[in-house]
């Protein structure tokens, strides 16, 4: 057994069980992280057909396959390799399939208007990286979409998400993110924080007080280099990008 699947075995109950002990209401949470998502990409899938197919890579149980219903696609699909997380997911998504999700993207040619890939990115060396981007790119319709989310590592705050999961392998900055995907096929890049969202009162604080707190952070960064910066700051972010040709 490699380190890979030793970690692997225990990923629910050995990490992703101790982050969720965490919150005092996980269910209001994931509730509240719907609607927040909701609101962050509305203006990225706004152009893509609600009757196209639609995928979500390593789907786990089906919460971003939710947010992708809530905003009226209606012809879902999802891939994870967890068996156990697949088969609450296929209660309400019957189209979620257990499987390799490089094989299942590869075996899928030009048959998604768009595909969302949340946290798995960085699970890959670079090499797998660029495998599983070129297998996305190939099982997208000429012109579909691709909405990453993973870590940032151009935060000041990242290291709690990059080193909390012994299963990272690479850290992406928007710089490097747009590189390996044009590397992939992929254009017209889109960069976003994934921050507070003015969607309730607490929501609203939250969102006023890291806009201060992140042109902070951007005048620390003047001063240290003399220069600009990529303006995403928060330890987690998404990108979307589009398939050429």
């Amino acid at each position: 057994m490699n380190y890979r699947e030793r970690l692997y075995e225990t990923y629910v109950s050995g990490n992703k069980q101790f982050l969720r002990d965490l919150l005092p209401n996980p269910q209001k949470q994931d509730a509240r992280n719907i609607i927040n998502l909701r609101h962050a990409i509305a203006s990225w899938v706004k152009q893509v057909p609600r009757t196209g197919k639609v995928l979500d890579v390593a789907c786990g149980s089906g919460n971003i396959l939710n947010l992708l219903q809530v905003e009226e696609f209606t012809n879902l699909y999802g891939v994870d390799i967890s068996l156990e997380q697949v088969q609450i997911a296929r209660l309400q998504f019957p189209q979620v399939v257990c499987a390799d999700a490089m094989e299942y993207l590869l075996s899928n040619p030009n048959k998604f208007c768009l595909v969302t890939a949340f946290d798995i990115l960085e699970h890959f060396n670079k090499e797998e990286a660029i495998k599983f981007l070129e297998a996305i790119h190939s099982a997208l319709l000429p012109g579909g979409r691709l909405i990453l989310q993973l870590p940032n590592g151009d935060s000041p705050f990242a290291g709690g998400i990059v080193y909390g999961d012994l299963t990272h392998e690479v850290t992406y900055t928007t710089v490097s993110l747009k590189h390996i995907l044009f590397a992939c096929g992929f254009s017209e890049p889109q960069f976003q924080e994934h921050g507070p969202q003015p969607t309730s009162l607490k929501g609203v604080i939250r969102y006023g007080i890291w806009g201060i707190l992140r042109q902070i952070i951007r005048l620390i960064h003047l001063v240290e280099t003399g220069g600009p910066s990529t303006e995403v700051y928060t330890r987690v972010m998404r990108a979307t990008v589009v398939k050429v040709g």
